[in-house]
């Protein structure tokens, strides 16, 4: 109860009051299974009023746009139902014209492990067995779970066994290096919205790497011909303790002005965009780590040898805002991947163009 106190202390200083909140009630729960051990509910709850009179005070103020300030969206002493105090919310907006705080709200709560979605919308989902007409599949068929039909995405189970997962681990921890995220003018920075390590993987850096390649391309029908630039080399990455990336796309060109293009190396306009991602989970996570979608209500959770795969495009060509994507926080233990981006440049015949506006 002490740290999740100290936690909640530290966010209120910080200004941030909805997560101040959160860890604050947290704390007052651990304080009660504790019996007072380590911080009293007394002692706790003090903080608790003073953040909540502190949130709701945003609200009455006119000089500011509370939108600006992490808070949940409307004052909590107005109803101290416990659904409001906790943050939660029953009815949660999803698709593409919500609010970036909503968004925001979403991420959160698909980190809690909440559903979003409806029973009814649910039970749409699908688990199957197929083996795509390959030779290679034909007797061990993909294990596949739907996670959401628009977009369309999947988790394919037990692809890796235990020592491949441990040997790509393995491969990249020498080569490992802080994330950078893109910036302006074609440069890349180290960025708190992602805190991790990563490292670039070759097919030709080892044997395994030619053989995973080739998974890949069995799985999803897509060229991942690295030579020929239908997909980029692989990215393996490792989340600590706390480490997450917050809500992005994976698409890197279609958003893009023309003055953002001129920045743009010609190899990659040339590559074409990011049409697909599928990622591997290389370990099981004690707790958080998951791969969630806030605007579709998805949320994928790691499972050692089983990956992750959607599509960033539409079949037209086009972007896919509904593929925003972000990784939940680690809360115990370690999560380590290994992302394949896809390009457009070599699927021509593999997956058709579309005149469709909405496909």
């Amino acid at each position: 109860a002490r740290d999740l106190l100290f936690l909640g202390k530290q966010s209120f200083t910080a200004g941030y009051y909805a997560h101040a909140i959160s860890w604050l009630e947290e704390a007052i729960k651990k304080a009660h299974l504790e019996g007072n051990s380590t911080a009293s509910v007394a002692e706790i709850n003090a903080f608790y009023l003073s953040a909540v009179d502190m949130h709701d005070r945003l609200f009455e103020r006119t000089d500011l746009d509370v939108k600006d300030y992490d808070t949940f969206g409307h004052p909590l002493k107005s109803n101290r139902s416990s659904a409001i105090l906790l943050g939660r919310r029953s009815v949660f907006h999803l698709g593409n014209d919500i609010t970036p705080q909503e968004e925001q709200e979403n991420y959160m709560a698909l980190c809690r492990g909440e559903r979003l979605v409806s029973i009814a919308q649910e039970s749409q989902l699908m688990c199957r067995l197929d083996n795509k007409g390959h030779p290679y599949l034909l007797l061990r068929p993909l294990r596949i779970e739907e996670r959401s039909l628009d977009p369309y995405v999947v988790m394919y189970h037990d692809l890796l066994t235990e020592p491949q997962t441990e040997l790509l681990k393995q491969i990249a921890e020498p080569r490992l290096a802080r994330s950078m995220v893109q910036a302006g003018k074609g440069s890349e920075v180290v960025s708190i919205s992602r805190t991790s390590q990563n490292a670039w993987v070759g097919p030709t850096d080892h044997p395994l790497m030619g053989k995973i390649y080739k998974l890949v391309e069995f799985i999803t029908g897509l060229s991942t011909d690295v030579e020929k630039e239908h997909a980029e080399i692989v990215q393996i990455a490792n989340y600590g303790m706390g480490g997450h990336y917050t809500p992005h796309h994976d698409y890197l060109l279609v958003d893009k002005d023309a003055e953002e293009m001129k920045y743009v190396h010609p190899k990659e306009i040339e590559a074409g965009d990011r049409t697909a991602t599928l990622m591997f989970y290389l370990t099981d996570v004690t707790r958080g780590g998951a791969t969630v979608f806030p605007r579709v209500g998805a949320g994928v959770w790691p499972r050692r040898g089983s990956a992750v795969f959607w599509y960033n495009l539409k079949q037209n060509g086009k972007e896919n805002p509904l593929t925003l994507h972000g990784a939940c926080p680690v809360a115990i233990g370690s999560k380590w991947v290994a992302n394949f981006w896809i390009r457009e440049k070599g699927q021509l015949f593999r997956r058709r163009c579309s005149l469709d506006p909405e496909l």
